[in-house]
């Protein structure tokens, strides 16, 4: 498999290809470490595309496939304003930290279970006086109140005490996972061990110090109010960010509803972008531990006989962006140039694995150019619209229809 550094290179400009600002390139690395060989051929069979000219928005005249919206200099969306940042949720960071570094302290002043405490448990379990499998075990460490044994287990030891043993009578749930269990009487002898609680880290500047932070110009974050600035402007460069796609998006799809395709896009394309999306999906699939027909199923609401059409009209649709966003860029004179381009590209490549153009697959050098032009498009379009905040719900208050003002991006 030829090198991927320079695709490492571009995800920092890179959004999900679902969007119409995704990476149209290969694979990534750890959907392909997962492919089998025998899909690896099925895959290779698909990436004939590759060969074929019109698989790429520089092997096509955008304005042959589009007519577009007059407006489209002029256009007005609506988009949620920027989510202003809280103390509330500064803290809540901050504590998701300590809760982090949480640590097990054995309880000593005390000898009774309660909620909340992890008690070290042996346990045996018996369906009809015989043992059954899973049902038993040693050492087990158990927090009293997560809910991650069957009901009445864990509040069946609150008030019991350390080196004391407790027969437990419960019944499966009817829909345990296990059906051969579902419903079913069991009993449960139980004997506790220990009892342990979390210790939570007090916010200190030493505990600050020790999470070994730092900020954007490379200084360490080594007091509680120094953590706290820095939380926050995390929290709003993310929500910025949440807007910013907001806002493409909203750009994108008006544009979509507006303009109008006069021919059947490239096939070639469409291959193109379908295998990107697949790819993007079965990587971030298996995230999850499922697999691709599973993840559309319940983020989609795909079908086992549609899932793989649902995602090829997504390619399309995503290409059909694309292509509207390039011949805008080809009629404002954004589109780059190809000295430009290989400027540009010279510079990406200085930060990866390859030692000049020729190396890099085309691919990825026509993906990467995509975002570029794609981006300068954008930065052009974000500062002609005008965006309005959605309107503000009849008995909203008065702060909440002030924030739906008019702007326009700049």
């Amino acid at each position: 498999m030829k090198k991927r550094a320079l695709a490492a290179v571009m995800t920092a400009v890179i959004v999900l290809a679902m969007t119409g600002c995704g990476n149209t390139g290969a694979k990534t690395e750890s959907a392909a470490a997962a492919t089998t060989q025998e899909a690896a051929e099925e895959v290779a069979e698909k990436e004939e595309w590759m060969t074929e000219p019109t698989a790429y928005l520089s092997g096509i005249t955008a304005s042959d496939y589009v007519d577009l919206p007059a407006d489209y200099a002029s256009m007005t969306v609506e988009v949620e304003p920027v989510t202003e940042v809280t103390d509330e949720e500064v803290e809540a960071m901050i504590d998701q930290q300590r809760q982090a570094k949480r640590e097990l302290q054995e309880v000593t002043k005390r000898n009774k279970v309660q909620e909340g405490d992890v008690v070290n448990i042996d346990y045996v379990g018996r369906i009809d006086g015989e043992e059954f499998d899973g049902g038993s075990a040693e050492g087990y460490n158990l927090e009293i109140g997560s809910g991650s044994f069957i009901d009445g287990f864990e509040d069946g030891l609150i008030g019991h005490k350390v080196g004391e043993t407790v027969t437990l009578e419960l019944t499966f749930p009817e829909d345990y996972a296990d059906s051969t269990k579902a419903g079913v009487d069991a009993e449960f002898d139980v004997t506790i061990n220990s009892i342990q609680q979390y210790e939570v880290p007090k916010l200190t500047d030493q505990f600050v110090t020790e999470l070994g932070i730092t900020d954007d110009f490379g200084n360490a974050v080594n007091t509680v109010d120094g953590l706290r600035t820095y939380v926050r402007n995390y929290l709003v460069e993310n929500y910025e960010s949440q807007y910013t796609q907001r806002l493409e998006e909203a750009i994108r799809n008006s544009l979509y509803e507006k303009s109008t395709f006069k021919k059947d896009i490239p096939e070639a394309m469409i291959e193109r972008m379908n295998e990107s999306i697949a790819s993007e999906l079965t990587a971030y699939a298996q995230q999850y531990g499922v697999d691709l027909k599973t993840l559309m199923q319940l983020a989609y609401g795909s079908t086992e006989d549609s899932y793989e059409q649902d995602i090829k009209d997504m390619a399309s649709e995503s290409i059909k962006k694309n292509i509207i966003l390039k011949a805008i860029g080809d009629k404002e004179g954004l589109s780059m140039s190809d000295d430009d381009f290989q400027a540009e590209l010279e510079v990406a490549i200085s930060n990866s694995g390859y030692t000049s153009g020729d190396d890099v697959p085309r691919e990825d050098q026509e993906s990467y150019r995509e975002i570029l032009d794609r981006r300068k498009v954008m930065d052009f379009l974000k500062s002609k619209t005008t965006v309005n905040a959605p309107a503000a719900e009849e008995g909203s208050t008065g702060a909440t229809a002030a924030a739906a003002e008019t702007e326009t991006v700049k």
